[in-house]
């Protein structure tokens, strides 16, 4: 839902849904909204013939700029000609051209014609359990708009946008593909869903938009200065100059990332010799999905989402915790993001746990807790369910050790799913769940979970510190402490051989994927994705983009046989020194 606000300097300040990252700034350039159409309109049986001629021109006139449509697509690859044709599917359907006809001949008018067949078809995509067949409904508002537009002479000039950024109640497709032509800066409209082809097409000419702002129109007027922030969803109106200086810096800073990451933000994450990895990035808050997304991050491994409770210093509500969780996952959208459930206590946020550990690192924590309070569970399952609703989420259960954890935890998910369907809540019901491996127990029985989790995703730090029974935040053993111990590696390459038995991704998110000198070695071990900081992701891209495969494997097998943490360090720091020589040659 959109929000706005005025600020302190009277500028106006709107939110929206993002739906293709970037920054514009530029002038307004607002399309009005039709007027609607009665689909009861009938005209007297004299002018059925003249309805039938006008239909026939206005059909012809949708084809043409169709056409026209098409051969722009085809200079924007597969994606635009792939939707364009799905229009001309639409707009040629004889079935649909002879139903309109009838509608005619019975006496309504040609505008009511078209609305009331197109209105038939897309009720039942309306009806539909599927928000991707929902999300095709607004594809057939958009061809009988633009018949009906071409009945009634209104048909868009292009031109009017150019330099512009366009503010409408929606966009069609073949608007957009007219719009780039006249170098329009972004897109702004009322409704639309970040499914559809609208959404899509933007995202692939690299057009900032901002969708779900309602009433737009209304609020904004053609010639305002506009920014439109396609990362966060955010719309400033006439901002003022420390504002506009903000995001004229933004766009700077987005622009040296680009010219700093070159080809290699779009090149594929893989080994010289073609072994593909997903590089994901850890985040904290909405705005940290900014940053990766710029990095090049292919999505959102890991959401510590205890980070929320740090910040408001309480238990969020579940609106308040889907309102968050949504944000992030528009933002990430198409790519995925895995929310990791609250992981409590121990040296996190420990509010809700009765009285004081004696050892919190082996108390209540992470799944312990969550099961230990199921209605606080049970709201950020329902949270993170109403955030799943584009199918791009996937919820992660923290330090597992136990079979029983998990299968308590997918029955009160399974409950949470029962309880939102019975209200008629839409959430993705094939919503994948994994856990986090942090425990030695998890690590050895990691054959049988991945039997039962959907994904696996290893928390080294965690894991270093009970298989080395260290106290992480303890400085009297830090020296003892350390994620590249030889028994942590044989942990990760048994659990990374489960996985793969038994066709399961996994993961690393911990501290040993963000360590450069480890890329080679994780990469090794078989790890197909890696999860870091936004900063760390240029640096380990390289790293793997410079690896081979092969040699990464003999390189994993000598660390295996490692007996002692100094000779693990050796050998990877003269693999780094080596790795820098390479870079800087």
């Amino acid at each position: 839902m959109q929000t706005r606000h005025h600020e302190a300097s009277g500028r106006l300040v709107l939110k929206g849904v993002p739906a293709s990252s970037g920054i514009a700034i530029g002038k307004a350039f607002v399309l009005d909204a039709d007027l609607p159409v009665d689909a009861t309109e009938r005209v007297t049986p004299d002018r059925i013939a003249n309805e039938l001629q006008r239909f026939q021109s206005a059909l012809e006139s949708v084809t043409t700029e169709l056409t026209q449509a098409m051969e722009l697509a085809v200079h924007e690859g597969a994606t635009a000609v792939s939707i364009v044709e799905s229009f001309q599917l639409v707009a040629s359907d004889a079935l649909v051209h002879q139903s309109i006809a009838q509608h005619i001949a019975s006496g309504l008018s040609a505008e009511a014609s078209v609305a009331r067949e197109f209105d038939a078809h897309k009720t039942v995509l309306y009806r539909s359990g599927d928000a991707f067949l929902r999300s095709r409904a607004q594809d057939l508002e958009f061809v009988k708009e633009r018949i009906i537009a071409a009945l009634r002479k209104r048909m868009l000039s292009h031109a009017q946008g150019t330099d512009s950024i366009v503010v409408a109640p929606h966009v069609t497709p073949q608007d957009m593909l007219f719009f780039k032509t006249t170098q329009t800066l972004g897109y702004l409209t009322e409704v639309g869903g970040i499914n559809s082809h609208v959404c899509i097409l933007a995202r692939d000419m690299g057009i900032p938009a901002v969708i779900g702002v309602a009433q737009a129109t209304e609020n904004i007027c053609t010639g305002s200065l506009l920014i439109v922030d396609g990362f966060s969803g955010v719309v400033v109106v006439d901002p003022d100059e420390a504002t506009l200086v903000e995001y004229q810096q933004k766009m700077t800073q987005a622009e040296a990332y680009r010219e700093k990451l070159g080809e290699l933000v779009h090149k594929p994450t893989e080994t010289t010799d073609g072994v593909r990895l997903a590089l994901l990035a850890n985040v904290d808050e909405p705005d940290n999905v900014d940053d990766a997304m710029m990095a090049g991050a292919e999505g959102v491994g890991l959401v510590r989402t205890e980070y929320l409770l740090m910040r408001l210093g309480r238990y969020p509500t579940e609106a308040e915790q889907t309102a968050w969780y949504l944000d992030i996952a528009q933002r990430t959208y198409p790519s995925q993001v895995t929310f990791r459930a609250f992981d409590v206590g121990s040296d996190k946020f420990r509010q809700g746990i009765p009285h004081v550990e004696d050892n919190p690192a082996l108390g209540l924590r992470g799944v312990r807790f969550l099961l230990y309070r199921p209605d606080l569970f049970q709201q950020q399952v329902c949270a993170v369910l109403r955030a799943s609703i584009h199918g791009n989420v996937r919820l992660m259960l923290p330090m597992v050790s136990t079979l029983e954890e998990v299968e308590r935890s997918k029955a009160l998910i399974e409950e949470c799913k029962q309880h939102l369907a019975s209200q008629g809540v839409e959430f993705d019901a094939s919503m994948p769940v994994g856990m986090m491996i942090e425990t030695p127990a998890a690590a050895m029985m990691a054959d049988l979970f991945a039997q039962h989790a959907d994904f696996l995703s290893i928390g080294t730090n965690d894991l270093a510190q009970y298989a080395l029974a260290t106290d992480r935040t303890n400085d009297l053993v830090a020296d003892i402490f350390d994620p590249m111990h030889p028994a942590v590696i044989r942990m990760v390459h048994m659990i990374v051989q489960a996985a793969r038995t038994h066709n399961k991704s996994v993961s690393v998110c911990g501290e040993m994927a963000g360590h450069a000198s480890a890329t080679e070695m994780l990469v090794g071990l078989g790890i197909t994705e890696l999860s870091v900081t936004p900063r760390l992701l240029l640096e380990v891209k390289r790293r793997i983009l410079h690896a081979n495969y092969n040699d990464c494997v003999l390189l994993a097998e000598q660390l295996l046989n490692c007996a002692t943490v100094k000779d693990v360090h050796r050998i990877l720091d003269s693999l780094s020194v080596s790795s820098k020589n390479d870079l800087l040659a």
